[in-house]
């Protein structure tokens, strides 16, 4: 049976504007599903953003996590790259493919962007080897243009979630 009430968010980039941003890392022991989500808004200027998700053994709550590497799969996002943007807006997530965790926006400006990583962490992480700690790194926001990241956690079953800010 599916219980909302333990079910967490767990913030993981306040909105940055211009340049790189590392996200908190957090971690996924008692994880079955997380959904990383970020909204990008991207203003007249014409740079591409990318966003790309990493993993570690430890460091839980900072952004610098020990051993961090990239997935192991190429994994499952669902993104749209023009929604909010009055009459011609549009809801709907298209799925896309990740390269081992990191998706590329697109130019196109003036347009807020949605992007939702579906992470299975028994699938996506190398969980056998001590990396259950997750992390999204932006590169290229660009001047004037700003993020936010975020995390929706759904537990293994039965449990709720101890600190995810906390190895």
């Amino acid at each position: 049976m599916f219980h909302p009430e333990l079910n967490q968010i767990a913030i993981l980039n306040a909105i940055h504007v211009d340049g790189t941003a590392d996200g908190v890392y957090i971690s996924l022991k008692d994880v079955h599903r997380c959904f990383i989500v970020i909204i990008h808004e991207q203003t007249a200027e014409g740079t591409a953003s990318t966003y790309t998700l990493k993993q570690a053994t430890a460091g839980a709550g900072t952004t610098t996590g020990t051993s961090e590497k990239a997935l192991l799969v190429a994994g499952v996002a669902y993104a749209n790259q023009n929604c909010f943007t009055g009459a011609t807006e549009s809801n709907i997530l298209a799925a896309v493919t990740p390269t081992l965790g990191a998706y590329a926006l697109n130019n196109s400006q003036s347009r807020t962007k949605l992007l939702v990583f579906d992470v299975l962490p028994d699938r996506d992480m190398d969980i056998a080897n001590g990396f259950d700690c997750i992390s999204v790194d932006a590169t290229d926001i660009a001047a004037g243009n700003a993020s936010v990241a975020f995390a929706i956690l759904i537990p293994t079953r039965y449990s709720a979630l101890g600190n995810v800010y906390a190895d």
